[in-house]
């Protein structure tokens, strides 16, 4: 196949195609160890295990049915933790547990109910069935959507506008508690992925393969259409939508529609059954969107008065994991704090061939997380971010086109090395491949380059093969890249390498010296 065929994008309108890959950048990272004799910050913070970095631009999403993008992934894996991660060392990368008790195998049906062999084809599989069991005493951060009140009642709930004076951060609030994890918060979590108001951007796939989800979420709209319809006649011309729902917000009872597919097993065990084999969907439950959310804390936030003051789930998420929000001030800085109520983890204990010589073992078997606070500074521009990661501002950076020479230099064996400045600083140059692809596009409703015909696909392809993207990386990214040859990066399952992995339409295979 060549790699210049039509990707479907999401939009109806426009449809992406691959042209010649650019993938996959070499992210390079430096990391200073207070060898400098600058010292930026208050002598509050010196000898505190802190640890400094930057942002770019504000996080749009923090809730985790919502956030899609690796910039604000940096900030919520730290806080929500979904039944499954990746091992931190092993490529290709490989699933492993995290608040679940194990990597869920799927249970295949025919349309008998009877068991299928785990290798049936797709097409005699009616049911996939995956129990996922959690792990027992996991315990959300505290927070005062958990604090009760004498008799059992939740503290912060019916907020007046007095309640909150004062307030301006989730830890403004005097009181706060905790709970432990139940099956029940994964579920509420998928059945808000099918909410039209959370306009969650994985809907679209998921209802394709959860079975009743795309039922489940039309219910739901149908129930919002209702009472928007309702208040639109008791309120006549005067009726505003926005800022009706912003004072009043409508709120769904999700256990009034059927969800077949999502359903609780028993009191650490919860089951989501598909339509049809989609063996992909295991990985899916190693992203933010299958992390618990309770429902408790939706409802804390839904009150007008903290959503006027702009503190929802978007901006103070809620989780198991390592460490918490403590400060959100989107133009200047996020700080996420260690969450007492952390269980721990170990750090792992085996990797790939090289990582011990690379010190990457010298930690294994230790608690997590080492890190007390991590502080994220907003810094708009690279240069600039440079510039104080020099100072002793921030103890790790990124290298951009403009700092790549003072940086690093380049052997002529073509190995990346510290220029010795950067030596002498103490900073220390960590490489590994960023397991990312990136790509050109071609609008197909263009006149010249667009259409399906056997000839516009033919000049696409040209195109694409007169693309030199060898070049490319060596002049605009300091040779700091791989030419892809397929959509999978290396360290993803299902790369190839060698031969089998070239691409004929662009390199040809030099057999005396194996590449």
């Amino acid at each position: 196949m060549s790699f210049t065929e039509e990707f479907h994008g999401g939009a109806i309108t426009s449809r992406l195609q691959y042209a010649a890959f650019l993938a996959v950048l070499c992210f390079l990272s430096v990391f200073s160890y207070g060898c400098t004799p600058n010292n930026p910050y208050r002598p509050s913070e010196r000898g505190k295990n802190h640890f400094y970095s930057t942002f770019a631009e504000p996080p749009k999403h923090l809730d985790p049915a919502r956030a899609y993008s690796s910039d604000e992934y940096d900030i919520i894996a730290q806080i929500y933790e979904p039944p499954l991660q990746y091992h931190y060392l092993k490529r290709p990368y490989m699933l492993i547990p995290l608040t679940g008790s194990g990597v869920p195998a799927p249970v295949y049906l025919d349309k008998r109910g009877r068991r299928l062999r785990p290798d049936a084809p797709a097409q005699d599989v009616y049911r996939a069935v995956y129990d996922v069991r959690i792990k027992e005493g996991l315990k959300y951060q505290p927070h005062p959507a958990f604090a009760k009140g004498p008799g059992g009642a939740p503290l912060y709930m019916k907020l007046k506008e007095k309640d909150v004076a004062g307030i301006y951060q989730v830890r403004d609030f005097p009181q706060k508690a905790t709970r432990e994890v139940r099956p029940e918060d994964y579920m509420n979590e998928i059945k808000r992925l099918a909410d039209p108001r959370v306009e969650s951007p994985v809907l679209s796939i998921l209802e394709k393969y959860i079975l009743g989800m795309k039922e489940f979420s039309n219910a739901l709209r149908t129930d919002i259409e209702a009472q928007r319809a309702k208040r639109r006649r008791a309120a006549g011309s005067a009726y505003n939508q926005a800022l009706d729902e912003a004072k009043n917000p409508i709120v769904l009872d999700y256990s009034a529609h059927p969800f077949p597919g999502v359903e609780k097993v028993d009191a650490h065990t919860f089951r989501i059954t598909l339509k049809k084999k989609y063996p992909q969907f295991v990985y899916w439950l190693a992203m933010p969107f299958f992390s618990p959310v309770p429902p408790e804390v939706v409802e804390f936030y839904s009150q007008p008065v903290l959503g006027a003051r702009n503190i929802t789930l978007d901006r103070f998420p809620v989780g198991t994991g390592p460490y918490m929000m403590d400060t959100f001030d989107p133009n200047m800085e996020i700080i996420l704090a260690k969450n007492p109520e952390f269980r721990g983890e170990l750090y792992p204990s085996e990797g790939e061939p090289g990582d011990a010589a690379k010190g990457l073992l010298k930690d294994a078997g230790k608690p997590m997380p080492f890190i007390d606070e991590i502080v994220f500074k907003l810094e708009k521009e690279a240069i600039p971010r440079w510039n104080k990661f020099l100072q002793g501002y921030y103890d790790n950076s990124g290298i951009s086109s403009e700092s790549f020479d003072q940086a690093v230099s380049v052997s002529a064996a073509g190995r990346a090395e510290l220029t010795g400045e950067m030596k002498e600083r103490g900073i220390k140059l960590i490489t590994s491949v960023r397991p990312a692809t990136y790509y050109a596009g071609f609008n197909m409703l263009d006149d010249t380059v667009g259409g399906y015909t056997p000839q516009k696909r033919k000049l696409r392809q040209a195109i694409s093969i007169a693309l030199d993207y060898s070049e490319f990386i060596e002049i605009f990214n300091n040779g700091r890249g791989i030419p892809a040859n397929s959509p999978l990066p290396p360290s993803i399952f299902g790369h190839l390498d060698g031969r089998d992995g070239m691409n004929p339409y662009v390199y040809e295979w030099n057999a005396k010296e194996g590449r």
